[in-house]
């Protein structure tokens, strides 16, 4: 007399499966993760390289730096100047790509440009930008960026030390 085998599977070879689902997740996360901060930082350069050649743009045909980057970039000039991946309808403090991003008129033929994650898991580096056009960056500590890293501007070299943006 042939057997008729009941199908499907046991508890235990379910909880083996879901034990190796769960060991390869915990693998790969924090990989992606890794990856996407390394993605905000490197949008976050080439964001500064572009509003640092609009500013340029912008001097060289007016003389001056713009005073309201916004609106100076965007609205009063023929034609735009400003990259298009920053929305007008954001306030002065511009988050884009998990940055975000503060411009000062310091006088008309000086500016500084900030730019800090929003979160810890969106990057690790605070960026400073000037009217030299040289982009320094720094380590954020461990609890994240504050809204200023003018700190990095008075340092000689493009690294400075972690904890120097606090």
């Amino acid at each position: 007399m042939k057997r008729i085998g009941r199908g499907g599977f046991t508890l235990v070879e379910i909880m083996i499966v879901v034990a190796i689902i769960a060991l390869l997740a915990a693998i790969a996360i924090p990989n992606v993760l890794r990856g996407r901060a390394t993605a905000n930082e490197s949008a976050a350069t080439g964001n500064f390289r572009a509003l640092v050649n609009a500013l340029e743009m912008y001097r060289s045909t007016n003389n001056e730096y713009a005073s309201a980057w916004q609106a100076d970039l965007y609205t009063n000039p023929e034609p735009d100047y400003g990259p298009p991946s920053f929305d007008l309808n954001l306030a002065s403090a511009q988050a884009v790509q998990g940055y975000n991003y503060i411009y000062a008129r310091t006088a008309a033929q000086t500016y500084t440009l900030d730019a800090y994650p929003t979160a810890t898991t969106n990057g690790t580096r605070a960026f400073f930008v000037n009217e030299t056009g040289v982009v320094r960056h720094c380590r954020c500590p461990a609890a994240g960026c504050s809204a200023t890293v003018n700190a990095v501007a008075t340092s000689n070299t493009l690294d400075a030390l972690p904890g120097v943006c606090a």
